[in-house]
């Protein structure tokens, strides 16, 4: 099949053109409702791990926009959207009670979708560096799995950059990295059915 970033060239877009591109979808889908993971995956599978940063810093960015309009032009449309959603609600709450180590774990797995969350957040009476910090780390495990999951796919299509061994180490370490996240996920769910009734 060749390199992947062969068709780039063809139609005349750089790796640089394309990165910038998928940081600002990563940003939009933050700000929006476009779901995140898609993109982490076709980015690992179109630029391999040089997507991770990229797209957790998109991510990032956005959830920061996205915490700022609610908390400071949003806040009486966005706390009529909670009052509607008990959930929304006792997640602010703990939030509020626990602060920035629950957030974090949220990001790793929320009963909120994460767009949504961001929006969420802004309610609550967390700093904004605090929350940058456990936005930041709180997602760069899923990020980092899903992009994973996108560079084997990568492997698999371009037999020619890869031994058969190396390609199943790639596969076994994607493997092993979306079971570390489900456990952590699946963990944090539970810790989350205790803090929140």
């Amino acid at each position: 099949m060749g390199n992947i970033l062969d068709l780039y060239g063809t139609v005349g877009v750089t790796q640089e053109g394309g990165l910038a591109s998928l940081g600002v979808i990563c940003f939009i889908g933050a700000l929006t409702f476009i779901p995140r993971t898609p993109a982490c995956i076709v980015g690992g599978l179109l630029f391999g791990l040089a997507a991770f940063p990229v797209t957790l810093v998109g991510s990032t960015f956005g959830a920061l926009i996205a915490f700022l309009l609610s908390r400071y032009l949003l806040r009486d449309g966005v706390a009529k959207l909670i009052a509607r959603r008990p959930t929304w609600k006792l997640m602010l709450d703990a939030v509020d009670a626990e602060g920035w180590r629950l957030l974090g774990m949220l990001r790793l797995a929320s009963p909120v979708p994460g767009s949504a969350s961001n929006y969420v957040f802004g309610l609550t009476g967390i700093g904004v560096l605090p929350y940058l910090a456990a936005t930041f780390f709180g997602s760069a495990p899923q990020v980092f799995a899903f992009v994973y999951l996108g560079a084997a796919g990568r492997s698999a299509l371009d037999p020619g950059s890869v031994s058969t061994a190396r390609l199943l180490f790639t596969l076994a370490g994607c493997a092993l990295t979306l079971i570390a996240v489900h456990l952590t996920a699946r963990r944090v769910k539970s810790l989350l059915a205790v803090k929140l009734p």
